[in-house]
């Protein structure tokens, strides 16, 4: 029996690395002394309030994996990162087994410290970038369903992860098909100050 047999119910799953990209209100930013000056940036007092997930992007990177699974004879066809170009699972235009070899990253670009003067408390939020390691999106295929790879788009971009280099990331959508929330093990989450 093949993995993907349409008698059988399947999934597809993208899995890695990845980031999840948005900001945090503020509760509260102290940025004055006693004095009433303006403190440095590293000293204001600052109270986390709700947080907000914009997108989320799957690492474009050797961390990368494309699993069909038929659930019911538990086989699994993987797809590594490097074999996705060859598969025809990814039609861009960078090719993963020269992005593997070249290492090629970009530098991003330094940003302009706030003047603070300029702005009221208000005016201040925390941008953020989480990692996070799991299954980025699953498609559930009931029997009879096809699985049609044509039909799975991976737009490839580069991302400020908050290093002074970029990360070349994907996001990925089966079209016509709804994808259940993936699981994932959160890691380490970087802020940075920033105003609207």
């Amino acid at each position: 029996m093949t993995v993907n047999d349409v008698s059988s119910k399947r999934g597809l799953s993208l899995k890695g690395n990845g980031w999840d990209v948005g900001q945090i209100e503020l509760e509260y930013i102290g940025r004055h002394s006693c004095t009433s000056a303006i403190l440095d940036e590293e000293d204001f007092e600052i109270e986390e309030g709700k947080l907000e997930i914009n997108n989320q992007y799957l690492s474009f990177s050797n961390s990368m994996s494309i699993v069909i699974k038929n659930f019911d004879t538990r086989e699994e066809n993987v797809y590594s990162f490097k074999d996705l170009k060859k598969s025809g699972l990814y039609r861009g235009d960078i090719n993963p087994e020269d992005l593997c070899l070249t290492n090629s990253f970009e530098k991003t670009p330094v940003l302009k410290p706030i003047d603070h003067s300029q702005y009221e408390d208000e005016d201040y939020y925390l941008e953020f970038v989480e990692s996070w390691r799991g299954i980025y999106k699953e498609y559930i295929f009931e029997k009879g369903e096809e699985i049609d790879l044509k039909k799975l788009d991976i737009l490839v971009s580069k991302l400020d992860t908050f290093y002074n280099i970029y990360e070349w990331v994907c996001q990925a959508e089966y079209y016509g098909k709804e994808d259940y929330c993936g699981f994932s093990n959160s890691g380490k989450r970087y802020t940075r100050l920033r105003v609207h």
